[in-house]
């Protein structure tokens, strides 16, 4: 496995199988049931985690909660994910979610798109619009009235609330992952990614 951008590997290593307390196996499960998780297979963005199974226990349950409740059509959310990755600089979030991009419809040339953002000059006025709302939330934790008219104007109030909590969580996810130099997953190649 490679380092994060960091290149000079976990700040918090990863728990050995050995070391995972009884209540992070059952959280282990849980995950695997979840999301088809192979069972000799444990990232270790997980095992990192679950030094604190009291905090991550509940995370994981609205996790997958927020996933089945979700309104939106996954290349959007793909679109979301990816444009806050990008601007967070993380390896991680964008390395992993190239290939989930794609498989929700976005093409290469959005792919390129989204590394630019809403200024890219091939976006449609709605895909134009979620690239800003990324945009303005990570630079001013809001969203100007220019925007949300725009995003008002082709999304319902639940998926524009499921948004803009997309936005926070994977901020989380590339402080979290960042700061403690997560090390990328076989096959993710960070930023580089297309």
């Amino acid at each position: 496995m490679t380092d994060d951008s960091a290149g000079t590997g976990p700040r918090i290593a990863p728990l050995t199988h050995d070391e995972i307390s009884e209540e992070g196996l059952a959280l282990v499960a849980k995950l695997r049931a979840n999301y088809g998780l192979p069972a000799d297979e444990l990232p270790e963005s997980t095992a990192t985690m679950l030094r604190h199974p009291e905090m991550y226990g509940p995370y994981i349950e609205y996790i997958t909660q927020r996933t089945k409740a979700s309104v939106l059509a996954p290349r959007d959310l793909e679109l979301i994910i990816l444009r806050t990755g990008r601007m967070c600089h993380s390896d991680y979030i964008w390395g992993e979610h190239v290939r989930f991009g794609k498989q929700a419809g976005l093409t290469e040339q959005e792919i390129e798109w989204i590394v630019e953002g809403s200024a890219a000059p091939g976006w449609n006025e709605r895909d134009r619009a979620l690239n800003l709302l990324c945009e303005e939330l990570h630079l001013n934790c809001s969203v100007s009235n220019e925007t949300w008219e725009v995003i008002a104007g082709h999304f319902s109030d639940k998926q524009i609330i499921e948004m803009l909590s997309i936005v926070g969580s994977y901020h989380e996810v590339a402080y979290l992952y960042g700061a403690i130099r997560v090390r990328l997953l076989p096959g993710n190649r960070g930023l580089s990614a297309r």
